[in-house]
This record gives structure tokens, sequence and C-alpha cells, in this order.
């Protein structure tokens, strides 16, 4: 409990300096897990969903502008302007899932990769 609390007040203190108050996600019940050396952040404002590196350093690096994202796996992250959050069917409103049909992937500098780069490679 300890070390969350830090963690927490660390990325806070982080971002006092921009003016600029984010929370970080909230995954499975608890924080987001850290993945490819970042965790997403959230604009407790609008809701918009960016990345940041973990605590001790807790740097933005991406400031929260999608509505929706995935964490970053082999250095690229799935995310999208635009969006609805929808209810899984049979989960009784429990489970729910991201619907867009604008989708695309972007790399740790928050730029769009094009569709060659992100798509997954096949191998034989």
């Amino acid at each position: 409990m300890n070390r969350k609390i830090f963690l927490l007040f660390a990325f806070f203190c982080a971002t006092c300096s921009t003016d600029k108050h984010y929370t970080i996600y909230q995954y499975d019940n608890g924080d987001d897990y850290v993945q490819d050396g970042t965790i997403r952040i959230v604009d407790p404002q609008t809701g918009k969903i960016g990345y940041a590196t973990p605590a001790p350093e807790a740097k933005v690096i991406i400031e929260p502008r999608f509505a929706f994202g995935y964490p970053f796996e082999n250095g690229k992250a799935k995310v999208t302007y635009h969006g609805s959050l929808k209810s899984v069917p049979n989960s009784q409103g429990e489970y729910h899932y991201w619907d867009s049909d604008d989708w695309f992937y972007i790399d740790k500098q928050g730029r769009p990769l094009s569709p060659q780069t992100s798509s997954p490679k096949k191998t034989n």
C-alpha cells in the first residue's frame, strides 16, 4: 500500500510542473500495469488517455488525447480518437470493450505508424 501511495505521489509531483494533473489509468480494479516501459494515464477533466513512464521518473511522454488506447507492446500502441464503450453481451454490464472504426498504431513519441509498420509480421 505504501508503495502505491509513493508511486501516485511521485507521478503527481512530476506532472505538477506542467500545471496538468493526470491519474493513472485504472485496469483490473487497480493501477495500469507497466508494459513496454510505459503506463497509461488519464486526464480526469476530459477522460482522454495518454502515456507516461512509471515512477520514480513518472514523465509524461504522450499527453492524453486519445479516446481509447491499449498498452504499448514492442514499441507501439493501438489508439483511436473516436469510439464508444460497449458492454460485452451476456455480462450483465460487468465487462466492457472499446469499439471504433478508426484504430491506428502510434510509436512512443505519439506519431502514427504506417499500416505496414503497425501490422504484425508473419513468420514462417
